[in-house]
């Protein structure tokens, strides 16, 4: 079974996680139609980007007599932000990085930056800056240089949103990036203000600030 996962950004941004099991007919083409809710993950949102998800599906159709033919199934879409293989994450950010710099395309993108959004939405309330291993490999070196000097200090996980908009800077993702940094930089400012003293906490937030020249 091939798919594509859509994890809605209201859902990151909340950190809503669950598993929806879907019911659908499996066409005699291995396309997925008529689907439905069986077991409801308890979140519209998860439910809905369920449904979206499954009618992405492609699988492998039944076969009766050696012929394909249709059939029901019930399927699992799981929703996790926690417990990140961030050995995995960095080996699939890496493989989207070369894929768009061989053939630039939106959709790229997009995955991209829904792995970014990953990473900064589930470890937004950790304080283990070990995960900054892993986004230094990721970024560009110009978004990697605006965490200098606090790379060992606290997890920089929102330079993911700079680093969008400095290597596609002309794309819809840019502008979508722009947009949840404004949300996230709010509360993310608090945290680093009661984890940072002052007055590095403040020169890191305005370095943030400038980086996105709001």
């Amino acid at each position: 079974m091939d798919y594509r996962l859509f994890y809605p950004d209201e859902a990151l941004e909340r950190g809503l996680e669950g598993k929806v099991i879907v019911s659908l007919i499996v066409t005699d083409e291995g396309k997925a139609k008529d689907v439905t809710i069986h077991e409801s993950s308890g979140y519209y949102l998860l439910d809905s980007a369920a449904v979206r998800t499954a009618n992405t599906f492609v699988f492998s159709p039944a076969t009766l007599r050696n012929k394909p033919v249709k059939s029901a199934v019930q399927v699992p879409v799981e929703f996790i932000l926690k417990n990140i293989d961030f050995e995995t994450w960095i080996a699939e950010v890496k493989i989207l990085q070369r894929k768009i710099e061989r053939q630039y395309s939106k959709e790229t993108i997009e995955e991209l930056y829904n792995l970014y959004k990953k990473l900064i939405y589930s470890t937004r309330l950790e304080k283990d800056s070990n995960v900054n291993d892993y986004i230094k490999d990721a970024v560009l070196n110009s978004t990697g240089k605006l965490w200098e000097g606090y790379w060992s200090v606290y997890p920089g996980s929102i330079i993911l949103f700079i680093d969008i908009v400095n290597r596609y800077p002309d794309s819809f993702m840019s502008l979508k990036a722009r947009a949840d940094f404004n949300k996230f930089i709010k509360e993310e400012a608090t945290r680093i203000r009661h984890t940072i003293p002052y007055p590095k906490s403040d020169t890191i937030i305005n370095r943030l600030y400038n980086a996105m020249d709001i």
